[in-house]
């Protein structure tokens, strides 16, 4: 899954770094414009497939 910085032009940035827990996963994307980290935490429940 790619995420979108919501204050930088960047689009369709690949994580840095993921993380499964339990029933939830979590990647940290990094802006390349001003090298701030955003992290996202999704529950497979809530996504099905598609947060894997």
């Amino acid at each position: 899954m790619n995420g979108d910085g919501p204050n930088c032009p960047e689009q369709q940035v690949n994580p840095v770094a993921e993380h499964v827990r339990d029933n939830r996963i979590g990647h940290l994307y990094p802006c390349a414009g001003c090298g701030h980290v955003r992290s996202t935490n999704r529950e497979f429940d809530a996504y099905g497939q598609e947060a894997a």
